[in-house]
């Protein structure tokens, strides 16, 4: 994880294990990503292993509910995790989500460990750019200088996603493509407006 703090606000950049398993689980339920969170697969190819009528139905419906939770509370590091997953789903009355959670277990959280690793690994060589390029945005704007009370927590999370995009969901959390991270031109052609809606004039 990656923090640097300024007058008004502060930044956090990294990859979160809830999110990964829940954007694993969605390809494994063939839920098409038009339909539901990020509008893009991921990188890796990912099998579907669940019967057609549910991808329309109630599992699509829990996915995206769920997906909600983990992101708009503007912390999805503080999720469940390991078994207290699969219990947390059930109680919350995801059972379709808990039922394919549980089937697939082993094979979603191997996902997740894997590019937790590989983000652990390689951000180095990009992270500390991206993070130079908002600080310069935010000085641009005069954020370090507004006369406010008000502290702004941007989270930008990597996730290893097939397009080179980024979305911004609960506020101030962005929901960033590995390939958009190292790209800078690319991630200051996506980040600029969003730090505009962030921290409004």
């Amino acid at each position: 994880m990656y923090f640097r703090r300024g007058t008004n606000w502060s930044l956090t950049m990294y990859t979160d294990p809830h999110l990964l398993m829940a954007l694993y689980l969605r390809e494994v339920a063939g839920v098409n990503p038009l339909e539901v969170g990020p509008n893009c697969k991921l990188a890796s190819e990912v099998k579907e292993r669940t019967s057609p009528h549910l991808v329309h139905g109630q599992i699509k419906q829990e996915w995206g509910s769920w997906w909600d939770s983990l992101t708009a509370g503007g912390a999805p590091g503080n999720a469940a995790t390991g078994p207290q997953l699969l219990e947390w789903l059930e109680r919350e009355g995801y059972p379709e989500l808990a039922r394919l959670a549980r089937s697939h277990y082993g094979q979603t959280t191997l996902f997740a460990q894997q590019h937790a690793q590989e983000f652990d690994s390689h951000s180095h060589s990009y992270i500390p750019e991206r993070m130079d390029e908002i600080e310069q945005l935010l000085i641009e704007r005069g954020v370090d200088h507004g006369q406010t009370d008000e502290q702004k927590h941007v989270q930008i999370i990597d996730v290893p996603l097939k397009e080179p995009r980024a979305w911004l969901t609960g506020g101030a959390t962005i929901i960033a493509s590995s390939s958009l991270l190292r790209d800078s031109k690319a991630f200051q052609g996506f980040i600029q407006p969003m730090v505009t809606i962030i921290f409004p004039e």
